[in-house]
């Protein structure tokens, strides 16, 4: 007789989760901050210690496999799993119907032993050899082919067409998407195309956000970028106009759609300060490097490099002085209410230069 969990009677078990971003934040990449009971589980009634749940989204635009774990007891006893495929960041569930020649049943479901093994091994198949989105083309904009204006330029990263040699049509179907750019299909390089295409694909606006800086101050996510001039074709979503009347000597590129805060990246554009200033003088600095050997997880708020404006401070040795290697932190408490530590080089005043500040007089 066969042992209950070996292979020969395993049985593969649907489960739902949702949302699909923290699913993939918490199985992917590991957040700190996400907890498990954020998380909703669709699952079976029943199971049987070593059967397998194969983890599937249910409220993203298309399907998709998250990760597949091993049970380690039956439903009766405590919750304990091993991950036994994956984590993936999205394997798509038509591409796996695709290679199984049959639909799926929805989750929360249980297969029979054969159908589970045939399962298992077309999701091995597919994280071994991804289907390419061209060839499943769920939105259909491989079928919808029309020439691109001249003047064109990528909604999502801003390429024009004479950075970016292809530019193609991106045909809109969620609901947020058309509610943010009004009209579709939209215009969108090769390289975003299949960006946006993956099997949790961020929505186009998402994209075009996350190519630009967090705010500073408010750490919000949609920053519109600030163009000047006159260009050829009208401004797209998330794109403001301010003419081309300079008068200031710094430019600034982008703001905030949240605190209606202004910027540039440029440090040079911002003030020095005194090797002495009082605490409560607001700085902008940015994050500094991880050292070498401390593991911190993926977070755009906390990435290094990034801009971002608070009151700075240098505090003396603390419990983690060792792991980081200076006996002095750098910290700056931030107007978004987080604590970073900073990069002392690049700590300016908050203030961007004025003509006299860039240009002081001869008599200073």
């Amino acid at each position: 007789m066969p042992v209950r969990g070996q292979s020969e009677e395993r049985r593969v078990h649907l489960v739902g989760v949702a949302p699909w971003q923290q699913a993939v934040d918490f199985y992917y990449n590991p957040d700190d901050d996400l907890d498990l009971d954020d998380l909703g589980f669709t699952f079976p009634a029943r199971w049987a210690a070593g059967d397998l749940f194969v983890i599937v989204t249910t409220d993203s635009p298309a399907s998709a496999v998250v990760v597949v774990e091993e049970t380690h007891h039956d439903s009766t006893g405590p919750d304990s799993y091993d991950q036994y495929l994956g984590p993936f960041d999205g394997l798509s569930v038509r591409a796996v119907e695709r290679r199984l020649g049959t639909p799926l049943p929805s989750a929360p479901a249980t297969l029979d032993t054969a159908s589970s093994e045939r399962l298992i091994a077309a999701i091995s198949a597919e994280e071994k050899s991804p289907t390419p989105w061209r060839e499943l083309d769920e939105r259909g904009c491989v079928a919808h082919s029309e020439p691109v204006e001249p003047y064109s330029r990528c909604a999502c990263c801003g390429k024009w067409a004479d950075e970016e040699p292809v530019l193609v049509h991106h045909l809109l179907v969620d609901i947020q998407e058309l509610e943010f750019f009004g009209y579709g299909p939209i215009v969108v390089c090769l390289t975003c195309h299949d960006l946006l295409h993956r099997p949790l694909a961020p929505s186009s606006d998402d994209l075009m956000f996350g190519f630009r800086p967090l705010c500073p101050r408010c750490s919000a996510i949609r920053t519109c970028q600030v163009d000047r001039g006159f260009p050829a074709g009208p401004p797209g979503p998330g794109t403001l106009l301010a003419g081309c009347v300079i008068s200031d000597p710094v430019t600034f590129e982008y703001r905030c759609d949240s605190c209606e805060y202004e910027w540039t990246d440029d440090d040079d554009g911002y003030q020095p300060l005194p090797a002495e200033f009082d605490d409560d003088v607001v700085v902008r600095a940015r994050i500094a490097p991880i050292p070498e050997g401390v593991y911190r997880p993926y977070s755009r708020t906390g990435e290094p490099g990034r801009v971002v404006i608070g009151r700075y401070a240098r505090r003396g040795p603390g419990p983690h002085a060792a792991a980081w290697g200076d006996a002095i932190h750098h910290e700056l408490v931030g107007q978004d209410g987080r604590i970073y530590l900073v990069d002392p080089p690049t700590v300016r005043s908050a203030e961007p230069h004025t003509w006299e500040t860039q240009q002081p007089s001869d008599d200073r």
